[in-house]
């Protein structure tokens, strides 16, 4: 058996035992005791099992287009606190990706100490999301529609190994985030080269209204130089990048009762060394939603319009794509059913993708 496939094995044991552990088969059979001392110990999980059916949609689905049953997240988790101002996470994801598979195991999404003494100065260290772009810092359970935007999904870090400062000021109405990290993508441990990704966000809330209304803004800025990068959908040979990129990114978000408004613009400016002719290139895009409760904490109506074009120096070479979804939260995001209709232009292509996403989620 491959090295590889059995510490796949190994991790899902371990995470088994610790669901075991945490529910029993009698009440006050078993008790979960902290090995390090902890003063709260947690734990947690996600699933999130999906059905699609249609065409294939964008270049994240994959090339064959068949409807199918997947588990798009299956996830499971332990957090906790010291009493020495310090806290951690460690989550495994066991399923994560919209391609197909056939051999899913376990992977590590998030693995971080943090240092919490000081709101307005938190210390993390380990592997964690990047401070750049809101809807993918947005956490995953809580999205209003099924998938992120595709701007989202090919211009942000995700996450990375590194460490950051962050925190928040002035009665929680200013959050900020800056952070340097290897920049060789998520659950990688080298760097491709002596020089780090660095990447910061800062987040105002002008306007707090009574109950659920508030209007906030925000910013992001990153760069890095890379020598062997994996950037899928740029046009780089074998799908590598080499050389210098910077970005930013600007969005903003309305709540008012039980209307909710989200928006959000991206841009990378590319500087490659290894492409021919190695010409620079922006690429960008942008995402607009709304959200409305039809029935209040239960049935809510979304619409959505994205674009992404992967490099403004070629005409006609953006993917826009319009959804329109239901949400109806059994238990909140505890417990949720999501419907997403996406209808994608592709370009070269005269016929439209047409696309029907269903989840069920259970987060506990």
């Amino acid at each position: 058996m491959k090295p590889v496939y059995l510490r796949g094995v190994m991790s899902s044991c371990v995470l088994a035992l610790m669901a075991v552990a945490a529910f029993g088969q009698e009440k006050g059979s078993i008790t979960v005791q902290a090995a390090g001392g902890e003063a709260s110990l947690t734990l947690g999980g996600l699933l999130q099992v999906q059905f699609e059916d249609g065409d294939r949609g964008d270049s994240r689905f994959p090339a064959t287009g068949e409807d199918r049953f997947y588990l798009r997240r299956a996830r499971l988790n332990a957090t906790g606190a010291f009493a020495e101002q310090f806290d951690f996470r460690l989550e495994f994801d066991l399923a994560g990706t919209l391609g197909s598979t056939n051999g899913l195991r376990a992977q590590m999404t998030d693995g971080y100490v943090n240092w919490n003494r000081y709101a307005f100065a938190n210390v993390r260290a380990g592997q964690f999301k990047t401070p750049f772009g809101f809807e993918q810092l947005y956490a995953d359970p809580r999205l209003l529609t099924i998938e992120r935007s595709l701007v989202n999904d090919r211009l942000t870090l995700s996450r990375q190994l590194g460490a950051q400062v962050g925190g928040e000021l002035l009665d929680k109405r200013l959050s900020y985030a800056v952070g340097v990290f290897n920049g060789n993508g998520v659950n990688n441990s080298a760097n491709d080269n002596s020089k780090f990704l660095w990447a910061g966000r800062l987040a105002v809330t002008p306007w707090k209204g009574s109950g659920p209304a508030a209007w906030s803004v925000g910013g992001n800025v990153f760069q890095s130089e890379d020598t062997s990068l994996s950037l899928p959908d740029l046009g780089f040979e074998a799908g590598l990048f080499s050389g210098k990129r910077h970005g930013y990114g600007v969005d903003s978000q309305v709540e008012i009762g039980p209307v909710s408004f989200w928006a959000e613009y991206l841009r990378v400016r590319f500087e490659p060394t290894n492409r021919r002719p190695a010409a620079s290139f922006d690429s960008d895009g942008w995402y607009a939603q709304a959200g409305v409760f039809l029935v209040p904490k239960k049935l809510q109506a979304v619409i959505k319009y994205e674009t992404f074009d992967p490099s403004r120096s070629i005409a006609s070479n953006e993917v826009s794509t319009g959804t329109a979804g239901l949400n109806y939260y059994i238990k909140g995001n505890n417990l949720k059913l999501q419907l997403d209709y996406m209808r994608t232009d592709l370009p070269g292509n005269s016929d439209a993708q047409n696309k029907i996403l269903l989840r069920l989620q259970a987060l506990f």
